[in-house]
This record gives C-alpha cells, structure tokens and sequence, in this order.
C-alpha cells in the first residue's frame, strides 16, 4: 500500500472509470485516504458516479507520473455512509471537502472503500509490477 500511497501523493488526479449500462465512465478523482486499514474515497450520492457504483461496484483507476510510470488500481467498492469516523477523517485529510459538504452529517456525502483492491505498475518502458 505504501508504494501506491506514495504514487499518488506525486501524482494526486486519478482517473476512475465505472460502467453504466456497458458504456464506461470515467472521471477525474482527487481524494483518497487510508481509514482503519482501507482505501476510501469520496463523492457526493446526488452525482452518476455514485448510482453506477451502487449499479456495479466493480471500478478501477489510474493515473501516470511525468516519467511515463502508470499506476492502475482495481477493487469493489463498499459504500460506508453510515461510517461518520470515516467522514470525519476526509476533512482532515482535505480540509476544503468542508466547503462542499459543511459537516460530516452532510446526507449527500458518500464514503466508499476498496475490497478485493489490487495495483500494478508499469510504463511505457517497464513490463508491469504488482505492487498490492
């Protein structure tokens, strides 16, 4: 966990990809924490990315360094909205989630972890490493 960690602290915009009715999806993401031994991430339950995870929890993402290194991350997401510990470490970790949200009683706000996560590195030169 900590290479990826360390990755993406370097490299902080991932893209996340979903799946909605067989079309894939994919977005820029910002935020992740490790809380209670899990990678989380945040969205807000009113947007698509939230209903195509509820529809399919299967997602990955990645993101590539300016050295050509990529990492791509796979996992099930869990929704953990009713984890308020979870919400309040967000806006430890990224203070200015508070403007979008205000609390962690926020309803919209949704906390969702990565089960069954695995990641690999490569570039455009390297074969692929599994590093989780």
């Amino acid at each position: 966990m900590d290479e990826l960690l360390e990755f993406l602290k370097n490299n902080p915009v991932f893209y996340l990809a979903t799946n909605e009715g067989g079309q894939p999806r994919v977005r820029p993401f910002g935020f992740h924490m490790v809380f209670d031994n899990k990678f989380y991430m945040v969205t807000a339950n009113n947007k698509k990315v939230y209903n195509q995870i509820k529809a399919n929890p299967k997602l990955e993402f990645c993101t590539m360094a300016p050295d050509t290194h990529f990492i791509r991350v796979t996992g099930e997401a869990v929704l953990d909205d009713s984890n308020t510990e979870a919400k309040k470490k967000v806006f430890e970790v990224m203070p200015d989630l508070l403007k979008l949200y205000g609390s962690a009683e926020n309803p919209a706000m949704s906390v969702f972890y990565l089960k069954n996560i695995t990641a690999t590195i490569a570039s455009l030169t390297e074969p692929e490493r599994k590093i989780l």
